[in-house]
């Protein structure tokens, strides 16, 4: 398949069920197959519930055409101003 992968978009958030916990702008995931084939989310927050972001299972969720992409979210790292996530394989 591919070697490396990079997915940006404009907006995004992070759920708890099906509430967002954290709005994104400015997302970007990366994969790249030499360093294990993790799928890492870089963005910066908009809005945070900083008590409901602690809580899992959390999952990411972009829109696309017709719908939307969901990834869950294995580690987060929570910043002032921006989010870094290690998220498990899409959903399909």
């Amino acid at each position: 398949m591919f070697d490396k992968l990079t997915i940006t978009g404009g907006t995004g958030a992070v759920l708890f069920g099906h509430c967002p916990v954290v709005e994104l702008t400015h997302w970007r995931i990366r994969r790249v197959k030499a360093d294990g084939g993790d799928w890492i989310l870089s963005a910066t927050i908009t809005w945070i519930d900083k008590f409901q972001s602690r809580r899992s299972p959390l999952l990411f969720a972009a829109p696309r055409a017709g719908g939307f992409w969901y990834w869950p979210i294995d580690a987060i790292e929570i910043g002032d101003a921006n989010l870094l996530a290690y998220l498990g394989p899409p959903e399909r």
